[in-house]
């Protein structure tokens, strides 16, 4: 049973479909304000928590920012509704948030991103040393790095090029034969000894093709070097 903080405004959007919360597989529990969902993860340590950027006493950026500066509440997946256009979007993203859902919500899209969350949560383990050549590409030039990991959360990159946390960017590789193309954003970077910089990067709303290739590969190639 997997248990979810969801803002209750969310909840609407819930209460009026037919979806996988009811199937008896999660436990919802709602939350008016931002302070609610903080409180209520301190005490419950849930799955996954879906809030609202317009929640009152707190946005959406800081709710992020105190979960995931906080060790004892940081491993949570979140999901961020906002106004769809909204300017602070990337600001959620880059605070903390896995995924950002626009307004008014896509039950459909809200399944599948939740469905996804507690996938890959279940499945973070699931993580090999691939050695492969990533072509990525940002909005000022093209560049090449080589990747030291992988798993359908993300993976760990050395590259020349000089980038920040934070940092977006698409880049390209080859898996089974398959040209896979997606979008990720830089969550550390640290000096690599032999020259170069070591990023993590995280992958940014992974469509589920490419999380299924990812998943099977990894399990297929558990010492792929």
């Amino acid at each position: 049973m997997k248990h979810i903080i969801i803002a209750e405004t969310v909840q609407q959007t819930v209460d009026k479909a037919n979806s996988l919360f009811s199937r008896g597989t999660v436990t919802l529990i709602p939350a008016a304000s931002c302070e609610d969902i903080l409180e209520l993860h301190r005490k419950q340590k849930v799955d996954l928590i879906i809030a609202d950027a317009n929640l009152p006493r707190m946005g959406g950026a800081r709710l992020c920012t105190a979960v995931r500066s906080d060790p004892a509440l940081k491993d949570v997946s979140i999901i961020m509704v906002c106004e769809n256009g909204d300017p602070a979007a990337d600001e959620y993203r880059k605070a903390g948030s896995n995924d950002v859902l626009p307004r008014p919500v896509d039950p459909v899209r809200l399944f599948s991103t939740v469905s996804r969350m507690i996938m890959v949560q279940n499945r973070m383990a699931v993580r090999i040393p691939l050695r492969i050549s990533v072509e990525g590409r940002d909005q000022k030039e093209a560049f090449v790095g080589i990747s030291q990991d992988m798993s359908v959360s993300g993976m760990l990159l050395d590259s020349a090029r000089v980038m920040q946390s934070g940092q977006r960017f698409a880049c390209s590789f080859t898996l089974s034969s398959r040209v896979v193309t997606v979008e990720c954003m830089v969550v550390r970077v640290l000096p690599n000894p032999g020259g170069g910089y070591q990023c993590g990067v995280k992958f940014v709303n992974l469509d589920a093709k490419t999380f299924v290739l990812i998943e099977h590969f990894a399990k297929s190639n558990p010492s792929t070097k």
